[in-house]
């Protein structure tokens, strides 16, 4: 979701901390082309970058091939974020001083910021034959690598800047990050912590809370990615990990409530909306994640959002017309390489076809999304609502329980296996079930109810040890509250009891 990478790269570059950097390029003195980079260096100061860029660029003319004047055209175009140029004027000025070590790292990270990752892997591999044991030039070289997606060999480039360096905590943290990758979470436990306890800043802080998130200790990870923008407020990774956090923990409200804090902070990025979106689909609340989906179309075109667009219209009842959208979505998915977005197009074939009472189409497709990917529990409940369609009980019992396992809070699930349960007269499995669902969701009148006719029909079976007074406790509790839907059945079990008196 985010890349991190470039952040390192900006933590190793340092280009912005500050233009003194720069005016060790140029001392003062009388040549006329370090009065005019002096001068270009004084704009930069008060940020005249049009200007400063002018100036240089006329030095250039008069003065051409100059390494100050090029390095300080790359440096000037580092800090506008115009990575391609900065890299092709870095590149002119290591042609003229081969062996300066500071032209290649410029180089190389304005490379990787510009996407050159070809081109900076060999910018690195170049600075190694001349800096053999520079821990910061083999970091950089690993960060190609990495680019490249050469995970194991830009592990051990990692691994060994720190060995030459242990001042380097760049190259230790990314090593970390490879680690998670690889899914060796031990390994990346113990130097996370390390570099917690070394240099708690933001980027470390919240990457040992992502660690956490993913090996279930949820409460630490809650402790560390707050902690991981207490000095910097808008460092809105760590809000959308909170929220994705307590989404883990089953606690939607809280989730949203951080994405909400940070929308208040005005952190708009596709990423806030992307993050609550996929909440909201999750909690089957498709009306909000409609809209946020639409949100994220504002910031980038994907053919995954639209899909989901098409979900939750399509969950919302709003079939008129969707149909050629549809085959439109799912043309060539079978060729698709990108495995998430093929999950996508199952699961909205899957839901087109259910709602359209194609169940034979519908399980096809949903058993292709499963076999991609085993996160989408409300597959199993489509699943479990198909098979008791077609008179299949016990495949729909074992989905219905595959839904609640994989996602206890999914109250339709539990409502609809419930209904069921006492369709099919299994009252005393359907009781147990109701018991169970109430602590998850406390005092929710639909099920008391059902707790109520549940009890109501076992003790009308003869089943003893069922308390028709407290039953009728039960009754009295939602009569209060105007919500009891079983008055009949109270009434019979009124005379039960006057004939037991």
């Amino acid at each position: 979701m985010f890349d991190y990478l470039k952040k390192v790269i900006e933590q190793i570059r340092q280009i912005s901390a500050s233009v003194d950097d720069y005016k060790k390029l140029s001392p003062s003195g009388a040549m006329p082309v370090v009065a005019k980079v002096n001068a270009a260096l004084k704009l930069i100061n008060a940020k005249n970058f049009d200007e400063a860029e002018e100036l240089l660029l006329e030095t250039d003319e008069l003065y051409p091939e100059n390494e100050v004047v090029l390095q300080s055209l790359g440096n000037l175009y580092e800090i506008r974020k115009d990575f391609e140029k900065a890299a092709k004027y870095f590149q002119k000025a290591l042609n003229h001083n081969p062996i300066k070590r500071e032209l290649f790292l410029r180089l190389g990270y304005a490379q990787l910021s510009a996407k050159q990752n070809e081109a900076a892997c060999k910018t690195f591999e170049k600075a190694k034959n001349v800096f053999k044991l520079d821990s910061d030039v083999i970091t950089g070289y690993g960060m190609a690598l990495y680019r490249l997606k050469k995970y194991d060999e830009a592990r051990s480039e990692f691994v060994k800047a720190f060995s030459l360096d242990a001042r380097n905590l760049n190259a230790l943290f990314l090593s970390s990050t490879v680690d998670v990758m690889f899914g060796d979470y031990e390994r990346a436990e113990t130097r996370l912590s390390l570099l917690v306890k070394l240099a708690p800043n933001t980027a470390h802080l919240y990457e040992y809370a992502k660690l956490k998130k993913l090996k279930g200790d949820f409460d630490l990870a809650l402790a560390l990615a707050a902690r991981s923008f207490e000095s910097n407020k808008n460092f809105l990774p760590a809000y959308i990990l909170l929220a994705e956090i307590y989404h883990s923990r089953f606690e939607p409200d809280k989730a949203l409530e951080w994405l909400q804090k940070a929308e208040d902070a005005e952190l708009f990025d596709v990423s806030l909306y992307m993050a609550r979106a996929n909440i909201c689909m999750f909690t089957e609340d498709f009306a909000t994640a409609l809209t946020s989906y639409r949100k994220v179309l504002e910031f980038e075109q994907d053919k995954s959002t639209d899909m989901k667009i098409l979900v939750c219209e399509i969950m919302l009842g709003r079939l008129e017309g969707k149909e050629e959208a549809v085959s439109a979505m799912l043309e060539g998915v079978e060729e698709d390489e990108c495995e998430e977005r093929k999950s996508i197009a199952y699961m909205l074939k899957g839901v087109w076809e259910y709602k359209t009472d194609n169940f034979t189409a519908a399980e096809e497709s949903f058993r292709k999304a499963l076999q991609i990917t085993l996160k989408l529990p409300v597959v199993y409940y489509f699943l479990a609502k198909i098979y008791q369609a077609q008179g299949e009980g016990y495949k729909a019992e074992k989905y219905f329980n595959l839904d609640i396992e994989k996602y206890p809070y999914h109250y339709s699930s539990h409502k609809d296996y419930i209904e069921y349960l006492i369709n099919a007269g299994n009252f005393e499995e359907a009781r147990f079930k109701i018991k169970k669902a109430l602590k998850l969701f406390p005092d929710n009148t639909e099920l008391e109810n059902l707790l109520f006719y549940t009890g109501f029909r076992l003790v009308e079976a003869a089943t003893p040890e069922y308390n028709v007074k407290e039953l009728l406790k039960l009754a009295e509790k939602l009569e209060e509250n105007a919500t009891f839907l079983y008055a009949d059945e109270k009434n019979i079990l009124l005379e039960k009891i006057r004939g037991l008196e």
